[in-house]
């Protein structure tokens, strides 16, 4: 029998909202704010301003894409209608798969040397022992732990929070004895230092588009969407601004800069060993429930990239038993357990930290261009196609936001070679997949085989999909 169940339209702002601040208490999100703290002292209210700016023109673009295919397939299926496959396939391949290894093995990490700096157990045995962790409860789906995620992350937001608020007011200072400490307004190499840091800031914002494949089950998502992009963008900005300045008044400019856990040393300076247990808490956990997230994630952009014949068969099969797509899980696991081990023998400092970030960055930063650009080809490729959300003066906004994004690459250039690397070995094996299968290397889809598709898939949508049978009932009219 044919399975005709379909995606509610259930959630509102607060669970999309919640969604795109989703990254902000991960591990790695925290040790970045007090990072760029330690490189640009004061002046990070500017530097992460700066890294704002095309965060937000990214924002604009997937709010303008989100509202014209409110489908789960995201940065694939706008890519693949505007530009091609190809360029779909490496943006899910050259972005996920390095957020999975680096990023995951960075969270994995981050947790064991917080355990460390609480309990002295050496950071490598609890990182893999997470990781083997997040891997069994990923394979055998233990479902109460999927529960247990799903409140977690909101209570790690507020107790975040409230460790930057109380800090910021010398809470710490008053009842703790926490003593302030001189730092300069300005880094030791000024202002280059501050605009130098542009690229590391960027980190903070990573993930906010996490909500847009959430739009089949969002109620008007043409206007939530874009409200909770730039309502949890903001959020961001301002908590994590505050704890940078409770962290920089309390902890000297060279432990934020250095420490592999500055955000716990940031937490210690300004609330005592209350704060330090609580980011450290705070840090297991978050770093556990991303990497644990990660591992889940991967595996099923594999297995629908297999079943459009863009990976191997295997990675589009399911477990009879256990129902996950095994191959996928494997794979994803044992890139993030080399990875983990690598981290872990180089000491788990500062920099092997940010290096891993940084590689990151610069492909996501890439993507976020991509899908600027996807945003200005579908307008002159349809231009009479209904966009219930429309960025104003797309062209200029798209230019700033392009020329921020290449600006944060530039000044994290030094990590655009690994990146680099990877992309091309993605792309030849794209090229290669696809000759050796007689596919098109760069099919372009239809946007009304999509729009088709998701109207198929996805519950009746007001507006949209008066707007859109319009659309249609006129293309083929002609």
């Amino acid at each position: 029998m044919e399975n005709n169940a379909k995606l509610k339209r259930v959630l509102g702002f607060s669970a999309t909202y919640g969604a795109a601040m989703g990254l902000v208490v991960s591990g790695t999100a925290m040790f970045s704010v007090t990072n760029v703290a330690g490189q640009a002292s004061y002046q990070v209210w500017l530097t992460s301003l700066i890294g704002l700016i095309p965060i937000l023109s990214a924002a604009l673009a997937f709010s303008e894409l989100s509202a014209m295919l409110p489908g789960g397939g995201m940065i694939g299926d706008y890519t693949n209608s505007a530009v091609g496959s190809f360029w779909g396939t490496l943006a899910v391949l050259g972005t996920y798969v390095l957020l999975a290894a680096a990023d995951g093995s960075t969270q994995m990490a981050m947790s064991g040397y917080s355990v460390e700096e609480v309990t002295g157990i050496p950071a490598m045995i609890t990182s893999l022992g997470f990781l083997v962790a997040c891997l069994l409860l990923n394979l055998f789906d233990v479902g109460m732990y999927g529960k247990v995620a799903a409140v977690l992350p909101i209570g790690m937001m507020l107790a975040y929070l409230v460790i930057a608020v109380l800090g910021f007011f010398g809470v710490g200072e008053s009842m703790l004895g926490c003593t302030p400490v001189e730092n300069p307004m300005l880094p030791e190499n000024g202002y280059a230092g501050v605009f130098g840091a542009v690229g590391s800031s960027i980190w903070w914002y990573i993930g906010f588009e996490n909500c847009c494949p959430m739009a089949e089950e969002t109620k008007e998502p043409y206007k939530v969407i874009p409200k909770a992009l730039f309502a949890a963008l903001i959020s961001i900005y301002v908590i994590d601004i505050v704890f940078c300045y409770a962290s920089l008044k309390y902890t000297d400019l060279d432990i934020l800069l250095n420490s592999g856990v500055s955000h716990i040393d940031g937490a210690r300076g300004c609330m005592g060993v209350v704060g330090a247990a609580v980011m450290s808490i705070i840090t297991i956990l978050a770093s556990f429930t991303t990497a644990n997230s990660q591992l889940a994630a991967l595996p099923r952009m594999f297995y629908g990239l297999a079943r459009q014949g863009q990976l191997p068969a295997a990675f589009g099969k399911v477990h009879p038993k256990y129902r996950v797509p095994m191959w996928g899980t494997m794979v994803c696991f044992v890139l993030m357990f080399v990875c983990t081990i690598y981290i872990c023998l180089q000491g788990g400092t500062a920099d092997i930290m940010n290096m891993f970030i940084n590689i990151v960055c610069v492909a996501w930063l890439g993507c976020y261009i991509l899908a600027m650009v996807d945003v200005l080809v579908l307008r002159k490729k349809y231009p009479d196609f209904p966009r219930l959300f429309k960025v104003p003066a797309a062209p200029v906004l798209f230019a700033i936001g392009i020329a921020g994004s290449l600006y944060a690459i530039y000044t994290i250039s030094s990590f655009i070679l690994i990146t680099l690397g990877w992309l091309i070995i993605v792309a030849i094996y794209i090229v290669v997949w696809n000759k050796s299968k007689g596919q098109p290397v760069n099919q372009i889809t239809p946007i009304e085989d999509l729009v088709k598709n998701i109207r198929d898939r996805s519950e009746y949508l007001p507006v949209w999909d008066e707007a859109v049978a319009e659309w249609l009932a006129k293309r083929n009219a002609l």
